[in-house]
């Protein structure tokens, strides 16, 4: 038994240190740290190249105020007091003239017309052998009439005009017309050729766009077929003017 005891004592040593070393292997605090590889941190981008996660607004530029535009309709509506020049104030005495204006608004200028009626009182009760008051009437209309003026300022609107006339009068002139079936008599008017120049004012109501409109204007008709001689006169101005 002792015999066997010494054979056997070998065997078993060599058992135990392969179960000790199988024992190692499979220990894992033996074992190398699985490592993880992980990409390196970026370093941070220079501070003129920094990307800020806010979008930053856009900078609004303020805007221009352009001279031109595209155009709209201005018209106005108004009545003057012509006084003609250079005539006996006893015999020819201030008048009234009603006219319409209408034109193509570009900002700084409007380009457009005049329809106008206007009457100047004869008094000739001064004059020997006739009696009585007559109005010399005159129809006019007036194109192209140009108009330049300051559009930006907060409640005024200077301005100047100018414009060509034809001039269309009557003074007690009439004629006679024959239709199909009947004649009547008519009052006869003959041209002449004349200008306008206006100088004025335009007082914005609440910005709203309409404005009170007081002008000063200077109108020449030539002699024509009617005025022996040129006239003169000139006229204060108030009405409506209107810009869309």
């Amino acid at each position: 038994m002792a015999n066997l005891g010494m054979k056997l004592a070998p065997l078993l040593l060599a058992l135990c240190m392969i179960s000790t070393i199988a024992d190692a292997q499979w220990d894992p605090s033996t074992q190398d740290a699985t490592s993880t590889t992980t990409a390196p941190t970026p370093p941070p981008a220079p501070p003129g190249q920094m990307v800020s996660e806010t979008p930053m607004p856009e900078t609004q530029q303020p805007e221009k105020v352009k001279a031109f535009k595209p155009a709209s309709f201005a018209w106005s509506l108004g009545i003057g007091v012509p006084i003609v020049l250079d005539v006996p104030r006893d015999v020819v005495r201030p008048g009234a003239n009603i006219f319409f204006f209408g034109g193509a608004d570009f900002g700084f200028f409007i380009v457009g017309g005049d329809l106008g009626l206007q009457w100047t009182p004869l008094d000739l009760n001064s004059l020997p052998g006739v009696s009585g008051r007559r109005p010399l009437t005159r129809i006019y209309f007036s194109a192209p009439d140009i108009r330049f003026q300051i559009p930006n300022l907060n409640v005024v609107l200077p301005y100047i005009s100018a414009a060509f006339d034809m001039n269309f009068w009557n003074f007690a002139e009439t004629g006679v017309a024959c239709g199909y079936w009947y004649c009547s008599t008519v009052s006869v008017y003959r041209f002449t050729p004349g200008f306008t120049g206006k100088a004025g004012v335009a007082f914005d109501v609440k910005e709203s766009g309409v404005h009170i409109d007081v002008a000063f204007q200077y109108s020449f008709t030539g002699k024509g077929n009617f005025f022996e001689e040129s006239g003169w006169w000139l006229a204060p101005v108030i009405g409506v003017l209107v810009r869309q």
